[in-house]
């Protein structure tokens, strides 16, 4: 599918503070906040001049927080990672309360990925089974996940997963183990669920979250 034949999702405001009050989502990223530079501006004292990114993958939306000073929030839950969007998603911006809505004329698209994080529990969820993950596993999916979509450098996974820089000759190995054993927990929980997990030769890795992830 190209992104010609992908229908963009839109943000609709819940006051009339929000300018413009509905928006298309029709770039790779647009970002929310109180500052007249922002693509969608809710001038109020508790949101940071730049709060939060919507980026988009694909069919995909992703919200992340910005380095705010209070916070987002999706259906009143404050977010510690990317979120996946879904049809209906309220979104709080510096307090719990929605402040734009998120709507997705083809909510089939966005349910369908099988991965995502629960912030409450910090726990991965494969469909509604956790993931019990070893500590480098759970620290290079959660780089993974926060560049959902982006390719991640050999070098950026050893980092997360040792907090230094990575040494082909003493890393290498045990970064592949990390990468196998992780692709193999998710293999556990759904077969075919390692695919999610692809590799980019020579570069590094990418995560998908579509279910129809090559």
């Amino acid at each position: 599918m190209s992104d010609l034949d992908i229908p963009f999702a839109r943000l609709v405001g819940v006051s009339d503070d929000v300018a413009p009050n509905e928006f298309l989502l029709s770039g790779q990223e647009h970002s929310l906040g109180r500052s007249a530079l922002c693509d969608v501006v809710i001038p109020r004292h508790n949101i940071s001049r730049l709060h939060a990114r919507i980026v988009r993958a694909g069919p995909r939306y992703m919200l992340h927080d910005a380095g705010s000073a209070n916070g987002t929030f999706v259906n009143g839950q404050m977010i510690t990672a990317p979120h996946l969007l879904a049809n209906r998603d309220g979104i709080g911006l510096g307090a719990a309360g929605e402040v734009v809505r998120f709507l997705d004329p083809d909510p089939t698209i966005v349910t369908t990925s099988r991965l995502r994080f629960d912030e409450r529990t910090q726990t991965f969820l494969l469909g509604n089974q956790a993931l019990n993950l070893p500590p480098n596993q759970f620290r290079l999916l959660s780089l993974l996940y926060r560049q959902t979509g982006n390719l991640c450098t050999r070098e950026a996974c050893a980092e997360a997963v040792w907090g230094r820089d990575y040494d082909p000759g003493m890393d290498a190995e045990a970064l592949d183990k990390a990468v196998s054993g992780l692709r193999a927990a998710l293999r556990r929980l759904d077969t075919g669920a390692d695919k999610l997990l692809q590799t980019r030769r020579g570069m590094g890795y990418v995560l998908m979250l579509s279910s129809d992830a090559e």
